[in-house]
Order: structure tokens, then C-alpha cells, then sequence
């Protein structure tokens, strides 16, 4: 298998050029679907392959189910401003060095839980907004560009089922 395709095993996120309700609903499904998913995934792996790195040089796989609670939560945050300011400049994070704090090796379950709980709320946000909610913007001061709503759902849906398949991946060449 290439490096790209162990890298993004499910290709790169597209985003649509306007909004679609179709895909939407389908995103929002992706959104929905994704706690149990990761927490059938890693239902019974062991503390000693959670240590274990995804790929020579990548987070282990303890970290990487961290931050994706930790990037939900934040696209969650990012949503609610979208919602209430008109156009605002959200708040960056640095990945990295959330990845290396003092929680690293905090249970996985924890992680799990949380992503639930900020999926469960934000989902049912989702289902109660419309066409002109998905089309709000906030503006990301790293790219400085604005961004729809309905695109970011789009790369949270993307982004969940990426690394899900990262950690499938890993798991099957652990074994």
C-alpha cells in the first residue's frame, strides 16, 4: 500500500460548492454514527497496542482517538459561535501539543464518552437547523478564509471516518 493511501486510506475531503440537503443529512448520519463505531472498533484493544504508533513517526493510536475527541469538540464550539456572531474569527488549537499533554494516557474510554456526549448534542443541533444555518461562516485565522457550515460538517464527517479507518488499518497490521 502507498503512503498516501496509509495516510488518507479514504481518499481527502471534497468540499460541495453549495449547500445540499442530501449530503447534509448523510453527513449528519456520519456525525451520528461515529462514537459507536470507534467504540466498537476498540472495544477490547489492549493498553499495549494503544501505545503503539499508527505508522513509523504518527501518533499512537491512544492519541489519536484523544484528539478526535478533542477536534469534535472544537468543531462543536466552532458551530455554536458560526450560530450566534455574525461571521466570526474562531479559535485555532494546536494539535500537536494537545496530543503531548498531561492526559495522553488518560483511558481511551474517556475520550469515547466525551466524543458521545459532544456528538449527541451537536447532532441534535444539526437536525434542528436549515438551509440558511448551514450557510453561516466563520473564518479560520490560520487560512484566514470563511468557511460554510455545511462544508465543515462535511470535513467532521470526512474527518471521523478517516481516522476511523487509520485505526482499522493499524489494528489489522498489528495483527
Amino acid at each position: 500500500m502507498n503512503t498516501d493511501a496509509i495516510i488518507y486510506p479514504i481518499g481527502t475531503f471534497k468540499p460541495i460548492s453549495s449547500f445540499n440537503p442530501s449530503q447534509v443529512h448523510q453527513w449528519i448520519q456520519d456525525i451520528a454514527s461515529l462514537p459507536k463505531a470507534l467504540e466498537s472498533l476498540c472495544d477490547s484493544v489492549s493498553s499495549e497496542l494503544l501505545s503503539r504508533p499508527l505508522r513509523p513517526g504518527a501518533w499512537t493510536l491512544r492519541q489519536l482517538i484523544h484528539h478526535i475527541a478533542d477536534s469534535h469538540h472544537h468543531s462543536y464550539t466552532r458551530f455554536k459561535w458560526a450560530l450566534t456572531e455574525e461571521k466570526p474569527l474562531i479559535k485555532a488549537y494546536d494539535e500537536v501539543a494537545w496530543s503531548v499533554l498531561a492526559d495522553v494516557d488518560a483511558p481511551i474510554e474517556l475520550s469515547i464518552a466525551h466524543l458521545s456526549a459532544v456528538h449527541g448534542k451537536w447532532v441534535y443541533l444539526l437536525n434542528k437547523m436549515n438551509e440558511s444555518d448551514f450557510s453561516k461562516q466563520f473564518q479560520h485565522p490560520e487560512s484566514m478564509n470563511y468557511q460554510y457550515l455545511y462544508n465543515t460538517l462535511g470535513a467532521y464527517a470526512w474527518h471521523g471516518k478517516h481516522h476511523l479507518a487509520q485505526l482499522e488499518f493499524a489494528l489489522k497490521s498489528f495483527k
